[in-house]
């Protein structure tokens, strides 16, 4: 790893990160599989949730499926994969998240889209490209397991009312009273997700809280909105650090051009009511993670989608000031060959983080093969911190 960053890439790792391994976790040659989240359970196990395509294409319109290790992610128990969540006729899911709750609940939050295969009378028309407004974006999925993943319960959408619909790619975070906080994106006006043109509502990240271990959920607080409608603040990162600061980093859009730009911060000192005012850091990349070290510093992982391409991370002493300088490469590479998949070579990372019970960092995400059949899998880099 560490071979497109040159010999000061590789220096900075050695000073960051030692005894990387890299894992291939789930790799399914008919079929494409992506978007993962990870979470160690109190019993030890290592669970990691991630979508299921339906073949060659990544439509975000997936199953949700779980792998285990009961060895601390050093191997993987495929047979049976546990179907977390299918996805029908009618709807599909997309950047799946798990975490457990103090009481043992494994809860596993995704985006939820409708309709994905309506055919009705398109049928009439002979084939053509399904027209917007056939699909649309359902809300917030949500469905739990009491049983540390074995089965899951019936799975229901949380209220985001006023917002249109809203978009997790972060696990629930539970406070230490109870209460359970997730945080999205989402449209208060715009009704579709495709809708981010300047002629729409710009994108706003947003706080869903709980106070009945996640039965119901409500719209709690604006994490950040540009009301100009030229930046939009989306994929949001949520985390806690080790005084009970929020703290959360976010994926730019930047109109006209939609131009992604550094991932913004913005922090609460009073469990998510209200916000600082966001700020850029002077981070490239997207979406991010955030993780709390054992030793309170805090880590963001994310996607590196340009060349040199990966998945990078960086370390911050208080989880509010960030430093490019502090950058370092966690996996290198990972596109497609642009000639195999044009459209979507470049679509690598969404990376979740988290400490083992005995310290090690364990990074997993998605990339593509390198031979054919050329597809998406799920990976994982198990390192130390050097």
């Amino acid at each position: 790893m560490g071979q497109q960053g040159g010999k000061a890439e590789d220096a900075k790792m050695d000073q960051i990160m030692k005894n990387a391994e890299k894992l291939t976790l789930y790799h399914d040659p008919s079929r494409y599989t992506c978007q993962v989240g990870a979470a160690q359970l109190q019993n030890g196990d290592v669970v990691v949730v991630f979508n299921e395509t339906s073949g060659y294409i990544h439509p975000d319109f997936d199953s949700i499926l779980l792998i285990r290790s009961t060895d601390n992610g050093q191997s993987w128990d495929r047979t049976p994969v546990v179907t977390v969540w299918p996805a029908t006729h009618h709807f599909g899911s997309d950047t799946p998240s798990v975490a457990q709750l103090s009481d043992g609940t494994l809860i596993v939050n995704y985006f939820q889209w409708a309709f994905v295969d309506q055919k009705g009378m398109l049928d009439d028309f002979g084939p053509q490209d399904r027209p917007r407004g056939t699909r649309d974006v359902d809300g917030v999925g949500v469905i739990t397991s009491s049983d540390s993943g074995y089965s899951w319960e019936r799975a229901y959408k949380a209220n985001v009312a006023p917002m249109r619909w809203g978009q997790p790619i972060d696990s629930v975070l539970e406070l230490p009273n109870g209460s359970l906080l997730m945080a999205c994106h989402g449209h208060q006006f715009a009704r579709a997700w495709m809708e981010t043109d300047n002629l729409h509502e710009r994108v706003r990240s947003y706080l869903m809280r709980s106070d009945n271990q996640g039965q119901d959920w409500e719209y709690y607080s604006t994490i950040a909105y540009d009301p100009a409608n030229i930046i939009s603040f989306d994929e949001t990162a949520l985390a806690r650090t080790a005084d009970g600061t929020l703290v959360t980093m976010m994926r730019t859009m930047h109109g006209v051009r939609n131009r992604h730009q550094h991932m913004w911060t913005a922090h609460s000192h009073n469990d998510g009511e209200s916000w600082s005012r966001p700020e850029p850091t002077n981070l490239w990349g997207y979406p991010a993670d955030l993780t709390l070290l054992q030793d309170g510093r805090m880590l963001s992982t994310y996607g590196h989608r340009r060349d040199p391409w990966g998945v990078r991370g960086c370390i911050s002493e208080d989880g509010l000031n960030w430093d490019a300088a502090n950058e370092f490469v966690i996996s290198s590479g990972g596109i497609a060959p642009p000639e195999a998949v044009p459209n979507l070579y470049w679509h690598i990372g969404y990376p979740t983080t988290i400490q083992l019970n005995d310290g090690t960092l364990f990074t997993v995400f998605h990339e593509w093969t390198q031979e054919s059949p050329i597809v998406q899998y799920v990976v994982a880099v198990r390192w130390e911190l050097a």
